[in-house]
Protein backbone atom coordinates (compact mmCIF):
# COMPACT_ATOMS: atom_id res chain seq x y z
CA UNK A 1 0.00 0.00 0.00
CA UNK A 2 0.93 3.10 -1.02
CA UNK A 3 0.08 6.49 1.34
CA UNK A 4 -1.92 8.60 -1.68
CA UNK A 5 -2.51 11.84 0.96
CA UNK A 6 -1.80 13.05 3.93
CA UNK A 7 -3.47 15.78 5.73
CA UNK A 8 -2.79 18.94 8.07
CA UNK A 9 -5.96 19.52 10.08
CA UNK A 10 -6.17 22.45 13.08
CA UNK A 11 -5.83 22.13 16.17
CA UNK A 12 -7.04 24.35 18.57
CA UNK A 13 -5.27 26.05 21.93
CA UNK A 14 -5.54 23.68 24.40
CA UNK A 15 -4.85 26.00 27.11
CA UNK A 16 -5.98 29.16 28.83
CA UNK A 17 -3.33 31.77 27.28
CA UNK A 18 -4.46 33.21 23.51
CA UNK A 19 -2.56 32.53 20.09
CA UNK A 20 -1.38 36.39 19.17
CA UNK A 21 -1.14 37.50 15.55
CA UNK A 22 2.94 37.38 14.63
CA UNK A 23 3.70 33.94 16.76
CA UNK A 24 3.25 30.60 14.71
CA UNK A 25 0.25 28.84 14.65
CA UNK A 26 0.12 25.55 17.19
CA UNK A 27 1.57 22.30 15.85
CA UNK A 28 -1.31 20.55 13.65
CA UNK A 29 -3.04 17.09 13.81
CA UNK A 30 -1.08 15.06 11.04
CA UNK A 31 -3.29 12.60 9.22
CA UNK A 32 -2.72 9.74 6.20
CA UNK A 33 -4.87 8.11 4.09
CA UNK A 34 -3.85 5.16 2.35
CA UNK A 35 -5.23 4.14 -1.26
CA UNK A 36 -4.12 0.48 -2.67
CA UNK A 37 -4.87 1.39 -6.14
CA UNK A 38 -2.63 2.15 -9.36
CA UNK A 39 -3.54 5.60 -10.13
CA UNK A 40 -2.57 5.16 -13.60
CA UNK A 41 -5.57 2.49 -14.22
CA UNK A 42 -7.91 2.80 -11.56
CA UNK A 43 -10.69 5.47 -12.65
CA UNK A 44 -13.39 6.26 -10.55
CA UNK A 45 -17.09 7.03 -12.09
CA UNK A 46 -18.54 10.49 -10.80
CA UNK A 47 -21.52 8.19 -8.99
CA UNK A 48 -18.86 5.64 -7.42
CA UNK A 49 -19.60 5.92 -4.08
CA UNK A 50 -16.54 3.62 -2.88
CA UNK A 51 -13.93 6.34 -4.91
CA UNK A 52 -10.71 7.09 -2.69
CA UNK A 53 -10.03 10.47 -1.16
CA UNK A 54 -14.01 11.39 -0.32
CA UNK A 55 -16.21 12.50 2.60
CA UNK A 56 -15.99 15.27 5.34
CA UNK A 57 -11.98 15.68 5.86
CA UNK A 58 -11.31 15.65 2.35
CA UNK A 59 -14.17 17.80 1.36
CA UNK A 60 -12.87 20.71 3.47
CA UNK A 61 -8.98 20.09 2.38
CA UNK A 62 -7.03 21.39 -0.90
CA UNK A 63 -3.43 20.42 -2.14
CA UNK A 64 -1.19 23.10 -0.46
CA UNK A 65 -0.23 24.60 -3.37
CA UNK A 66 -4.04 25.71 -3.70
CA UNK A 67 -3.55 28.14 -0.39
CA UNK A 68 -1.31 31.10 -0.27
CA UNK A 69 1.96 30.97 1.83
CA UNK A 70 1.42 29.09 5.41
CA UNK A 71 4.08 29.31 8.21
CA UNK A 72 3.59 26.00 8.62
CA UNK A 73 5.69 25.09 5.04
CA UNK A 74 8.10 27.79 5.90
CA UNK A 75 11.30 26.27 4.39
CA UNK A 76 13.72 28.20 6.16
CA UNK A 77 11.91 27.19 10.00
CA UNK A 78 12.12 23.73 8.62
CA UNK A 79 15.65 24.06 7.78
CA UNK A 80 16.96 25.62 11.31
CA UNK A 81 14.26 23.06 13.11
CA UNK A 82 14.59 19.75 11.11
CA UNK A 83 13.29 17.74 14.08
CA UNK A 84 10.75 19.29 15.30
CA UNK A 85 7.37 18.15 15.16
CA UNK A 86 5.84 19.33 11.98
CA UNK A 87 8.94 18.81 9.43
CA UNK A 88 10.16 14.99 10.70
CA UNK A 89 6.09 13.83 10.51
CA UNK A 90 5.54 15.25 6.75
CA UNK A 91 8.98 13.92 5.48
CA UNK A 92 8.38 10.49 6.89
CA UNK A 93 4.62 10.10 4.86
CA UNK A 94 5.97 12.42 1.95
CA UNK A 95 8.45 10.23 0.96
CA UNK A 96 8.45 11.05 -2.97
CA UNK A 97 9.49 14.79 -1.79
CA UNK A 98 8.81 17.54 0.11
CA UNK A 99 5.17 17.66 0.24
CA UNK A 100 4.44 15.79 -2.70
CA UNK A 101 1.14 14.46 -1.53
CA UNK A 102 0.57 16.70 1.29
CA UNK A 103 -3.44 18.65 1.72
CA UNK A 104 -4.40 20.74 4.09
CA UNK A 105 -7.80 21.39 5.38
CA UNK A 106 -9.32 24.96 5.14
CA UNK A 107 -9.93 25.15 9.36
CA UNK A 108 -6.09 24.31 9.38
CA UNK A 109 -5.23 26.95 6.94
CA UNK A 110 -7.21 29.59 8.51
CA UNK A 111 -5.69 29.22 11.49
CA UNK A 112 -2.40 29.65 10.09
CA UNK A 113 -3.27 32.57 8.96
CA UNK A 114 -5.23 33.82 11.65
CA UNK A 115 -2.12 33.13 14.04
CA UNK A 116 0.62 34.45 12.28
CA UNK A 117 -0.86 37.48 9.56
CA UNK A 118 -0.93 41.02 11.46
CA UNK A 119 -4.22 42.75 11.08
CA UNK A 120 -4.50 46.49 9.86
CA UNK A 121 -3.42 49.08 12.51
CA UNK A 122 -6.48 50.56 11.82
CA UNK A 123 -10.06 50.01 11.98
CA UNK A 124 -12.64 49.58 8.99
CA UNK A 125 -16.47 49.95 9.02
CA UNK A 126 -18.04 47.91 5.96
CA UNK A 127 -21.09 46.90 4.62
CA UNK A 128 -22.13 43.02 4.57
CA UNK A 129 -24.05 42.61 1.48
CA UNK A 130 -24.54 38.57 1.96
CA UNK A 131 -23.40 35.44 4.40
CA UNK A 132 -23.21 32.41 4.58
CA UNK A 133 -22.97 29.79 7.25
CA UNK A 134 -23.18 25.56 7.11
CA UNK A 135 -22.54 24.33 10.52
CA UNK A 136 -23.74 20.99 11.69
CA UNK A 137 -24.67 20.31 15.31
CA UNK A 138 -23.56 16.53 16.51
CA UNK A 139 -26.46 15.02 17.48
CA UNK A 140 -26.14 11.61 17.20
CA UNK A 141 -25.58 8.89 19.61
CA UNK A 142 -21.98 7.13 19.40
CA UNK A 143 -22.46 3.83 20.97
CA UNK A 144 -20.14 0.29 20.45
CA UNK A 145 -20.63 -1.17 17.11
CA UNK A 146 -22.38 1.68 15.58
CA UNK A 147 -20.44 0.68 12.24
CA UNK A 148 -21.93 -2.40 11.88
CA UNK A 149 -25.31 -0.90 11.71
CA UNK A 150 -26.20 -1.42 7.88
CA UNK A 151 -26.65 1.60 5.69
CA UNK A 152 -29.68 1.76 3.30
CA UNK A 153 -28.98 -0.39 -0.13
CA UNK A 154 -25.49 -0.88 1.31
CA UNK A 155 -24.69 2.14 0.36
CA UNK A 156 -21.09 4.11 1.48
CA UNK A 157 -21.13 5.37 5.04
CA UNK A 158 -22.02 8.72 4.80
CA UNK A 159 -18.95 9.96 6.43
CA UNK A 160 -17.62 8.73 3.48
CA UNK A 161 -19.62 9.73 0.03
CA UNK A 162 -18.53 11.84 -2.65
CA UNK A 163 -20.97 14.99 -1.48
CA UNK A 164 -21.25 18.50 0.36
CA UNK A 165 -20.19 18.17 3.87
CA UNK A 166 -20.46 21.29 6.37
CA UNK A 167 -17.84 22.94 7.71
CA UNK A 168 -18.29 24.45 11.50
CA UNK A 169 -15.68 26.74 11.88
CA UNK A 170 -16.30 29.68 9.55
CA UNK A 171 -18.88 32.51 8.38
CA UNK A 172 -18.54 33.32 5.07
CA UNK A 173 -19.26 37.40 4.04
CA UNK A 174 -19.88 39.07 0.86
CA UNK A 175 -18.67 42.66 1.21
CA UNK A 176 -19.43 45.71 -0.70
CA UNK A 177 -17.25 45.96 -3.38
CA UNK A 178 -17.20 50.03 -4.21
CA UNK A 179 -16.63 50.92 -0.03
CA UNK A 180 -13.54 48.10 -0.16
CA UNK A 181 -12.16 50.19 -2.76
CA UNK A 182 -12.89 53.41 -0.54
CA UNK A 183 -11.69 52.09 2.78
CA UNK A 184 -9.17 49.26 2.67
CA UNK A 185 -7.81 48.95 -1.02
CA UNK A 186 -9.29 49.03 -4.60
CA UNK A 187 -10.66 45.71 -5.99
CA UNK A 188 -9.22 45.96 -8.92
CA UNK A 189 -5.56 45.49 -7.34
CA UNK A 190 -6.37 42.47 -5.66
CA UNK A 191 -4.33 39.56 -6.59
CA UNK A 192 -7.05 37.29 -8.49
CA UNK A 193 -6.91 34.24 -10.57
CA UNK A 194 -9.21 31.46 -11.57
CA UNK A 195 -7.94 27.65 -12.21
CA UNK A 196 -8.19 23.92 -11.65
CA UNK A 197 -7.60 22.60 -8.37
CA UNK A 198 -4.18 21.59 -8.10
CA UNK A 199 -3.32 17.70 -7.29
CA UNK A 200 -0.73 15.40 -6.39
CA UNK A 201 0.95 14.17 -9.29
CA UNK A 202 0.80 10.71 -7.30
CA UNK A 203 -3.13 10.74 -7.71
CA UNK A 204 -5.45 9.95 -10.52
CA UNK A 205 -8.29 13.24 -11.08
CA UNK A 206 -11.45 11.03 -10.91
CA UNK A 207 -9.99 10.50 -7.26
CA UNK A 208 -11.74 12.69 -4.60
CA UNK A 209 -13.21 16.01 -5.45
CA UNK A 210 -12.39 17.92 -8.62
CA UNK A 211 -13.04 21.93 -8.32
CA UNK A 212 -12.69 25.08 -10.21
CA UNK A 213 -11.24 27.99 -7.75
CA UNK A 214 -10.87 31.78 -7.77
CA UNK A 215 -7.94 32.71 -6.39
CA UNK A 216 -8.43 36.06 -4.19
CA UNK A 217 -4.74 37.12 -2.01
CA UNK A 218 -4.12 33.56 -2.81
CA UNK A 219 -6.66 31.71 -0.90
CA UNK A 220 -8.86 29.69 -3.02
CA UNK A 221 -12.75 30.05 -3.18
CA UNK A 222 -14.63 26.91 -4.77
CA UNK A 223 -16.96 27.79 -7.90
CA UNK A 224 -20.06 26.54 -8.56
CA UNK A 225 -21.60 28.36 -11.48
CA UNK A 226 -19.82 31.08 -14.07
CA UNK A 227 -21.15 32.88 -16.57
CA UNK A 228 -21.40 35.95 -18.77
CA UNK A 229 -23.99 38.11 -20.91
CA UNK A 230 -21.20 39.41 -23.31
CA UNK A 231 -21.03 37.99 -26.90
CA UNK A 232 -23.66 36.19 -26.50
CA UNK A 233 -25.98 37.70 -28.73
CA UNK A 234 -29.16 40.22 -27.91
CA UNK A 235 -30.54 39.12 -24.43
CA UNK A 236 -28.73 35.68 -24.51
CA UNK A 237 -26.23 34.29 -22.15
CA UNK A 238 -24.56 31.47 -21.85
CA UNK A 239 -23.65 29.95 -18.20
CA UNK A 240 -21.50 26.48 -17.06
CA UNK A 241 -22.42 24.43 -13.88
CA UNK A 242 -19.46 23.38 -12.24
CA UNK A 243 -19.35 19.90 -10.37
CA UNK A 244 -17.93 18.41 -7.45
CA UNK A 245 -16.34 15.37 -9.16
CA UNK A 246 -14.11 14.97 -12.19
CA UNK A 247 -15.15 16.97 -15.24
CA UNK A 248 -13.78 17.86 -18.81
CA UNK A 249 -11.98 21.34 -17.53
CA UNK A 250 -11.91 21.94 -21.97
CA UNK A 251 -15.71 24.12 -20.97
CA UNK A 252 -13.61 26.22 -18.51
CA UNK A 253 -11.26 27.13 -20.54
CA UNK A 254 -13.44 27.79 -23.69
CA UNK A 255 -15.28 29.89 -21.90
CA UNK A 256 -12.67 32.35 -20.41
CA UNK A 257 -10.34 32.12 -23.44
CA UNK A 258 -12.43 31.35 -26.33
CA UNK A 259 -11.90 28.96 -28.95
CA UNK A 260 -8.19 29.54 -29.82
CA UNK A 261 -6.13 27.75 -32.45
CA UNK A 262 -2.23 27.03 -32.11
CA UNK A 263 -0.75 27.09 -29.23
CA UNK A 264 0.53 30.76 -29.06
CA UNK A 265 -2.87 32.22 -29.72
CA UNK A 266 -3.75 35.33 -27.56
CA UNK A 267 -6.63 34.54 -25.12
CA UNK A 268 -9.91 36.33 -27.20
CA UNK A 269 -11.82 36.98 -23.69
CA UNK A 270 -9.50 39.36 -22.59
CA UNK A 271 -11.90 42.78 -21.15
CA UNK A 272 -14.82 40.16 -20.95
CA UNK A 273 -17.34 40.35 -17.57
CA UNK A 274 -17.86 37.60 -16.21
CA UNK A 275 -19.80 36.61 -13.06
CA UNK A 276 -18.80 33.64 -10.81
CA UNK A 277 -21.20 31.90 -8.17
CA UNK A 278 -18.71 30.49 -5.18
CA UNK A 279 -19.85 27.48 -3.26
CA UNK A 280 -19.04 29.76 0.38
CA UNK A 281 -21.81 32.03 -1.20
CA UNK A 282 -24.31 30.04 -3.06
CA UNK A 283 -26.98 29.62 -0.46
CA UNK A 284 -27.76 32.77 1.49
CA UNK A 285 -30.48 32.57 3.39
CA UNK A 286 -33.98 30.51 4.21
CA UNK A 287 -36.79 29.96 2.02
CA UNK A 288 -39.90 32.24 1.83
CA UNK A 289 -42.16 29.48 1.30
CA UNK A 290 -40.90 25.87 2.30
CA UNK A 291 -42.97 24.09 0.34
CA UNK A 292 -41.30 25.66 -3.11
CA UNK A 293 -38.21 23.88 -4.30
CA UNK A 294 -36.46 27.38 -5.23
CA UNK A 295 -37.97 30.22 -3.21
CA UNK A 296 -35.16 31.97 -1.44
CA UNK A 297 -35.33 35.36 0.74
CA UNK A 298 -32.11 36.94 -0.29
CA UNK A 299 -31.68 36.18 -4.11
CA UNK A 300 -28.01 34.18 -5.11
CA UNK A 301 -27.26 37.23 -7.43
CA UNK A 302 -26.93 39.04 -4.31
CA UNK A 303 -23.86 36.65 -3.77
CA UNK A 304 -21.95 36.66 -7.28
CA UNK A 305 -18.56 38.16 -7.92
CA UNK A 306 -17.79 40.53 -10.78
CA UNK A 307 -15.03 40.52 -12.98
CA UNK A 308 -13.36 41.00 -16.39
CA UNK A 309 -10.76 38.66 -17.61
CA UNK A 310 -6.96 40.11 -17.91
CA UNK A 311 -4.72 37.41 -20.08
CA UNK A 312 -4.47 33.77 -19.31
CA UNK A 313 -0.98 33.23 -16.95
CA UNK A 314 0.90 30.09 -15.70
CA UNK A 315 -0.23 30.20 -11.41
CA UNK A 316 2.95 30.60 -9.56
CA UNK A 317 1.91 28.48 -6.41
CA UNK A 318 0.90 25.72 -8.86
CA UNK A 319 3.42 25.80 -12.08
CA UNK A 320 -0.31 25.34 -14.32
CA UNK A 321 -2.41 27.14 -16.22
CA UNK A 322 -4.97 29.65 -15.00
CA UNK A 323 -6.71 32.83 -15.78
CA UNK A 324 -5.98 36.49 -14.34
CA UNK A 325 -8.87 38.17 -13.53
CA UNK A 326 -9.66 42.04 -11.93
CA UNK A 327 -12.84 42.00 -9.94
CA UNK A 328 -15.03 44.46 -10.39
CA UNK A 329 -17.35 46.93 -7.99
CA UNK A 330 -20.32 45.97 -9.29
CA UNK A 331 -20.43 42.37 -7.08
CA UNK A 332 -19.28 41.46 -3.87
CA UNK A 333 -15.32 41.13 -2.54
CA UNK A 334 -15.44 37.42 -0.53
CA UNK A 335 -14.82 36.84 2.98
CA UNK A 336 -14.51 34.32 5.80
CA UNK A 337 -14.73 34.97 9.35
CA UNK A 338 -13.27 32.22 11.32
CA UNK A 339 -15.55 31.66 14.51
CA UNK A 340 -12.34 30.17 16.67
CA UNK A 341 -10.03 33.64 16.32
CA UNK A 342 -13.32 36.15 15.33
CA UNK A 343 -10.97 37.38 12.59
CA UNK A 344 -12.07 38.35 9.06
CA UNK A 345 -10.37 38.09 5.99
CA UNK A 346 -10.91 39.08 2.27
CA UNK A 347 -9.15 36.05 0.50
CA UNK A 348 -6.03 36.29 2.20
CA UNK A 349 -5.82 39.66 2.86
CA UNK A 350 -6.01 40.15 6.84
CA UNK A 351 -8.87 43.18 7.83
CA UNK A 352 -8.60 42.56 11.46
CA UNK A 353 -10.82 41.59 14.11
CA UNK A 354 -14.70 41.44 15.07
CA UNK A 355 -16.05 44.29 17.11
CA UNK A 356 -19.59 44.32 16.36
CA UNK A 357 -21.80 43.76 13.59
CA UNK A 358 -25.35 45.53 13.34
CA UNK A 359 -28.20 44.75 11.16
CA UNK A 360 -31.37 46.76 9.99
CA UNK A 361 -33.27 43.77 9.76
CA UNK A 362 -36.57 43.35 10.02
CA UNK A 363 -36.40 42.54 13.41
CA UNK A 364 -32.79 45.14 13.85
CA UNK A 365 -30.10 43.31 15.66
CA UNK A 366 -26.84 43.20 16.57
CA UNK A 367 -23.82 41.22 17.15
CA UNK A 368 -21.28 42.55 19.55
CA UNK A 369 -18.05 40.92 20.58
CA UNK A 370 -16.91 42.02 24.84
CA UNK A 371 -13.50 41.18 26.59
CA UNK A 372 -14.73 40.50 30.17
CA UNK A 373 -11.80 40.10 32.86
CA UNK A 374 -11.82 36.80 35.46
CA UNK A 375 -10.29 39.02 38.35
CA UNK A 376 -9.07 42.74 38.46
CA UNK A 377 -5.48 41.42 37.26
CA UNK A 378 -6.55 39.73 34.15
CA UNK A 379 -4.80 41.69 31.19
CA UNK A 380 -6.27 39.51 28.34
CA UNK A 381 -9.67 38.72 29.91
CA UNK A 382 -12.40 35.78 27.84
CA UNK A 383 -14.38 36.67 24.68
CA UNK A 384 -18.16 36.41 25.15
CA UNK A 385 -20.57 37.35 22.14
CA UNK A 386 -23.76 38.88 22.34
CA UNK A 387 -26.36 38.47 19.52
CA UNK A 388 -29.44 39.97 20.25
CA UNK A 389 -32.76 41.54 18.10
CA UNK A 390 -35.82 42.95 19.18
CA UNK A 391 -36.91 39.66 19.97
CA UNK A 392 -34.28 37.70 22.23
CA UNK A 393 -30.45 37.64 23.20
CA UNK A 394 -27.81 34.78 23.95
CA UNK A 395 -24.40 35.18 25.27
CA UNK A 396 -22.05 32.80 24.17
CA UNK A 397 -18.81 32.33 25.93
CA UNK A 398 -15.49 31.96 24.94
CA UNK A 399 -15.73 30.73 21.39
CA UNK A 400 -12.12 28.68 21.69
CA UNK A 401 -13.02 26.59 24.54
CA UNK A 402 -17.36 25.81 23.79
CA UNK A 403 -18.68 22.75 23.17
CA UNK A 404 -19.74 22.09 19.27
CA UNK A 405 -23.18 22.04 19.35
CA UNK A 406 -22.71 25.29 21.28
CA UNK A 407 -20.32 26.78 19.00
CA UNK A 408 -22.88 25.99 16.01
CA UNK A 409 -25.52 28.04 17.54
CA UNK A 410 -23.30 30.80 17.52
CA UNK A 411 -23.00 30.60 14.15
CA UNK A 412 -26.21 30.33 12.93
CA UNK A 413 -27.38 33.26 15.36
CA UNK A 414 -24.85 35.18 13.96
CA UNK A 415 -26.14 34.40 10.54
CA UNK A 416 -29.60 34.34 11.61
CA UNK A 417 -29.25 38.28 12.91
CA UNK A 418 -27.13 39.65 10.08
CA UNK A 419 -28.11 37.07 6.47
CA UNK A 420 -30.07 40.07 5.16
CA UNK A 421 -27.40 42.45 5.52
CA UNK A 422 -25.08 44.36 7.99
CA UNK A 423 -22.42 46.47 8.86
CA UNK A 424 -19.56 45.55 10.34
CA UNK A 425 -16.86 47.25 12.53
CA UNK A 426 -13.13 45.26 12.50
CA UNK A 427 -10.44 46.69 14.55
CA UNK A 428 -7.02 45.46 15.76
CA UNK A 429 -8.56 43.86 18.69
CA UNK A 430 -11.12 42.27 19.05
CA UNK A 431 -13.99 43.39 21.65
CA UNK A 432 -14.10 46.16 24.09
CA UNK A 433 -13.70 45.56 28.35
CA UNK A 434 -16.94 45.30 29.85
CA UNK A 435 -17.72 43.48 33.41
CA UNK A 436 -20.71 41.88 32.80
CA UNK A 437 -22.85 41.34 29.48
CA UNK A 438 -25.95 40.01 31.58
CA UNK A 439 -27.97 36.82 30.51
CA UNK A 440 -29.78 35.30 28.02
CA UNK A 441 -33.02 36.71 27.23
CA UNK A 442 -36.16 35.49 25.40
CA UNK A 443 -37.57 32.39 24.22
CA UNK A 444 -34.41 31.30 22.49
CA UNK A 445 -35.11 27.40 23.66
CA UNK A 446 -35.88 25.77 20.22
CA UNK A 447 -35.29 22.08 20.58
CA UNK A 448 -33.36 19.43 22.85
CA UNK A 449 -29.92 20.29 21.99
CA UNK A 450 -29.34 16.35 21.32
CA UNK A 451 -29.74 12.59 21.99
CA UNK A 452 -29.91 11.67 25.83
CA UNK A 453 -27.11 10.49 27.13
CA UNK A 454 -26.12 6.42 27.02
CA UNK A 455 -25.10 4.77 29.37
CA UNK A 456 -24.63 1.10 31.43
CA UNK A 457 -25.03 0.62 34.92
CA UNK A 458 -26.46 1.68 37.95
CA UNK A 459 -24.87 3.45 40.86
CA UNK A 460 -21.63 3.60 41.63
CA UNK A 461 -20.95 0.66 38.39
CA UNK A 462 -22.31 3.57 36.30
CA UNK A 463 -20.42 4.22 33.33
CA UNK A 464 -21.53 7.14 30.69
CA UNK A 465 -20.32 6.16 27.08
CA UNK A 466 -22.09 9.32 25.27
CA UNK A 467 -22.67 13.18 26.72
CA UNK A 468 -24.84 15.99 24.54
CA UNK A 469 -21.93 17.82 23.19
CA UNK A 470 -22.91 20.97 24.41
CA UNK A 471 -23.12 22.75 27.88
CA UNK A 472 -27.31 23.64 27.43
CA UNK A 473 -30.05 21.31 27.18
CA UNK A 474 -31.42 23.14 24.48
CA UNK A 475 -30.81 24.22 21.12
CA UNK A 476 -30.58 27.80 21.10
CA UNK A 477 -31.82 30.07 18.62
CA UNK A 478 -32.89 33.71 17.96
CA UNK A 479 -36.24 34.60 18.20
CA UNK A 480 -37.56 35.78 14.49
Amino acid sequence: LKARGSQLDARGPTSGAKVRAGQPAMPPIVLSEEVGYDPETHHCDSLDLWKPLGGHLWWNSLFWTNFPPLSIFDQQDWNANPDAEVPSALRLLNSDQRLAEQYITFGSAREDLCCTREPPSAGFKLTVECMQYEGARDVKWEFPLQEYVPKRDNHQSYDLQSRRFQDNGVLHLGLNAEEFSERVMPVGELDACIHIADKSAAENPTWGYYHAVMRVGGWPYRIKRIGTFEGCGDGGHYELNIGICYWDDTLLWQLLEGDKSGEEAKNLKVGQKFWASLMDLDCLGRKQDEKKFDDPVIPPEKGYVWFTVVDTITVPSTGRKGVQIRLLEEGIVPAWMDLNYLQVFAGGVPLGCLNELESEGPPRGSVCVHRVPADPSDQQGQRKVVVKNEHSKIVFEEPMYMLVNDFVDMGFAIHDCCYQGATIKLGPKSGKWTMDVGEDEGTISYKATGAPPLCHGEGPNKVMTYEPKAAYPCERRLVM
